[in-house]
C-alpha cells in the first residue's frame, strides 16, 4: 500500500520533453536525450563557478588579514580554511571523476 501511494502517476500526461522548446521551436527532447545529457552540461559549469567561489573568499581573506585587527585575522583563517576545504573537495572531485573515465572507458566530457 505504502509503494502505490508513492509511485503513482500524475494523471496528466503531460509529456514536458515535447512541450518545452528551446529557440528556434526545437524540442528539448530532440537536444537532451537522456538526464545524463544534462548533466553533463551543467557539472563543468559548477567547477568553473566553484573556482571563481574559492577565489573570491582567498581574497576576502586577504581583506580581513591585512585590515589589522585580531578579529579580522581570525575571521580570514576561517575564511582561507574553508575554501582550502571546498578547493580539496573539486580537486578531489574532478580527479575521481578522470580515475572512472580512465577504468571505464566512459565519455564524459569534463
Amino acid at each position: 500500500m505504502i509503494y502505490s501511494l508513492l509511485a503513482q502517476n500524475g494523471g496528466s500526461g503531460l509529456d514536458l520533453g515535447s512541450t518545452l522548446t528551446l529557440r528556434g521551436g526545437t524540442p528539448v527532447k530532440d537536444i537532451y536525450k537522456t538526464p545524463g545529457d544534462l548533466v553533463n552540461l551543467i557539472v563543468p559549469n559548477m567547477f568553473v563557478l566553484g573556482g571563481i567561489a574559492v577565489f573570491a573568499m582567498m581574497l576576502l581573506a586577504g581583506f580581513k588579514f591585512i585590515s589589522n585587527t585580531s578579529k579580522g585575522k581570525e575571521e580570514s583563517l576561517v575564511i582561507f580554511k574553508n575554501a582550502v576545504i571546498g578547493f580539496s573537495v573539486m580537486f578531489c572531485a574532478y580527479w575521481v571523476v578522470q580515475v572512472i573515465k580512465l577504468v571505464t572507458g566512459a565519455d564524459i566530457p569534463l
